[in-house]
């Protein structure tokens, strides 16, 4: 679950990896993450998708942390565990503008309600693709579906910390495998897993930061990427 801006996109067609059916794109992109935060007696309960109580509770300020977030840990009597976005309550839990670090918060209404449900590794994307950092993208399904392959050049070669913790270098693809309340357009949102260290250059933040990418027509490419997210 992501939340940011809505703008237009470009689509042209050109010749990738031989094939002439491959679609050239212009997106911008920030990034999101899985924090790690502590169980708290005294704070706000982290609801089921029943509503029903599920017996962790964070502090106001990290309850809204984990609900922009869409997937936190939640480190309880020397052990962690994955919590993921699992719906939407009927009523407000909490405003997120009361907390001063979120007093300017302009989608509280959605975050408010927020339901969980335990899960597992790095938590759920859509059609229960598990999220893989520095690879899963939060997308606007009507121009990127769900299960699709990215290629942006400018990842490339690029060097990063893997979840092993190990350095790794990009080969460039993305896989489309989660979506965002207010991730519309040619706007996409890099997973970095428990790290707030961005390592790519093209994510900006910032809707004029444009950059080239292609939808891959791979099919080998693709079922790569879908089974590393299976």
């Amino acid at each position: 679950m992501r939340l940011y801006l809505t703008i237009g996109f470009l689509f042209s067609s050109i010749t990738l990896f031989g094939q002439s059916n491959s679609k050239k794109i212009s997106l911008w992109a920030t990034y999101y993450y899985v924090p790690t935060l502590m169980h708290n007696e005294k704070g706000i309960d982290i609801l089921d998708k029943n509503e029903k109580k599920t017996g962790f509770k964070l502090d106001s300020c990290d309850w809204c942390n984990a609900v922009i977030e869409g997937t936190v840990f939640i480190k309880k009597e020397n052990r962690t565990y994955v919590f993921n976005y699992a719906g939407r309550s009927k009523e407000m839990q909490y405003d997120c503008r009361q907390c001063s670090k979120y007093k300017n918060y302009g989608n509280y209404l959605n975050s408010s309600k927020v339901l969980w449900e335990l899960s597992g590794g790095f938590g759920k994307g859509c059609k229960n693709y598990n999220l893989v950092p520095f690879i899963t993208i939060a997308v606007d399904t009507v121009l990127v579906p769900i299960g699709s392959v990215i290629y942006i050049p400018m990842a490339k070669g690029v060097k990063y910390i893997d979840a092993e913790g190990k350095l790794a270098e990009h080969e460039g693809y993305f896989f489309a495998g989660d979506v965002g309340s207010k991730i519309k357009g040619n706007h996409i949102d890099v997973f970095l897993g428990s790290s707030k260290e961005n390592p790519f250059g093209f994510v900006k933040s910032n809707q004029d930061g444009t950059f080239e990418a292609y939808i891959v027509t791979d099919k080998n490419l693709i079922a790569k990427y879908a089974n590393l997210h299976k």
